[in-house]
């Protein structure tokens, strides 16, 4: 995977336990390091003699920052995580890798969007956020933000910021922690929280289509996502980030079919070979048999991003272009399926299902 030099142009405390560094983008690299609201970008970094490659939403807003932000929260055990919030200075030099993912998709029309984060999970959340209301074509959003104190809600001044300058959002903080003096809502984000509010996004038959961003635990997105199915919404409705989830799927189960976006291809079993396209370069491989897609290219020394090799990070998104493969159904825990039917795949669970694949890691 390609990585580049950043400074850390500047770093803010913004709780006990998490920060907010910049990096400073090179002007020939401008156009590398584009990107779209909720996008993340990798880090690398040797810390205690190992390599350690971990995936941060950009908190930033492209158009309006200069400078690409992170907003990253210690975890118990985390090194990644803790290096970043205790020991990276401003002016220290980081490796970082250019931004990925399909969190967000341009919306065709004005919509209600229903944003739900917890914790970290507003990094992405609000750089979407402020997209749309900046769009304005007639979108309602609806922000709903858990935090466990007052004293641990990310980014605040930011967020508290969006319902005052654009008077179609509705900003709800919900503290599951908060001492005596809070008098906003108190609890999780749940479905019994959901259910209480329903009249916020659920309008009649000629309103507003509705679309829902989740991030944050998986319980919490696991939760909210069963609600909404629940009361009849489309799964292509329902979009939602996921960094530290657990694949509930293995080899035996029956895997879903994933179709190049310009030709299908020759169905088979032996693949003859794999062409990839990244970073404007192209890598061809001949792969084994059951090997994936991403391992064969690895194998390769092609310079495919990637980070888990477990389907968990997204790091390894692309786009079938030509050929077919055999997916895990534990995918569909980070694409949905309007991303496959448009050929997007994860390589590390995607295996080659015919005789030529064409994969394209630029193009998502």
């Amino acid at each position: 995977m390609s990585t580049y030099s950043m400074r850390v142009a500047a770093k803010r405390q913004e709780t006990v336990d998490a920060a907010s560094l910049w990096l400073e983008v090179p002007t020939d690299l401008r156009q590398t390091f584009d990107y779209r609201p909720g996008q993340f970008i990798s880090i690398s970094a040797d810390i205690g003699g190992e390599e350690i490659t971990r995936q941060y939403s950009l908190s930033s807003s492209p158009g309006e920052d200069d400078a690409l932000r992170i907003t990253v929260k210690k975890v118990p055990g985390g090194r990644m995580s803790t290096w970043l919030v205790d020991e990276v200075k401003q002016g220290d030099v980081i490796e970082v890798a250019p931004p990925r993912g399909r969190f967000f998709k341009p919306l065709d029309g004005a919509h209600r969007v229903v944003l739900l984060a917890a914790g970290s999970g507003i990094a992405p959340i609000l750089p979407i956020a402020r997209k749309l209301l900046a769009e304005d074509p007639g979108h309602e959003l609806i922000l709903a933000y858990g935090s466990r104190t007052l004293d641990e809600i990310l980014l605040r001044e930011e967020v508290d910021g969006l319902p005052n300058s654009f008077q179609t959002c509705r900003l709800e903080h919900v503290l599951s922690r908060a001492n005596g003096d809070w008098q906003g809502a108190r609890g999780r984000i749940d479905c019994d929280f959901l259910t209480a509010r329903e009249g916020h996004w659920q309008g009649g038959s000629d309103d507003l289509p509705l679309i829902v961003y989740l991030c944050g635990p998986e319980s919490f997105m696991d939760a909210a996502e069963s609600y909404f199915l629940a009361r009849g919404l489309d799964p292509s409705a329902i979009r939602r980030e996921s960094f530290d989830l657990v694949l509930d799927d293995d080899d035996d189960e029956e895997p879903l079919i994933v179709a190049g976006a310009e030709d299908p291809g020759e169905a088979s079993e032996v693949c003859e070979e794999i062409v990839a396209n990244v970073g404007g370069e192209e890598a061809r491989v001949v792969p084994e048999p059951g090997e994936s897609i991403l391992a064969a290219l690895i194998r390769a020394d092609a310079p495919v991003p990637y980070s888990c090799q477990e389907g968990t990070c997204s790091s390894c998104i692309a786009k079938m272009k030509q050929g077919t493969a055999s997916v895990r159904p534990g995918v569909l825990k980070s694409l949905r399926q309007d991303d496959l039917d448009e050929g997007l795949v994860l390589a590390c669970l995607a295996k080659p299902a015919s005789k030529n694949i064409l994969i394209d890691f630029d193009d998502i």
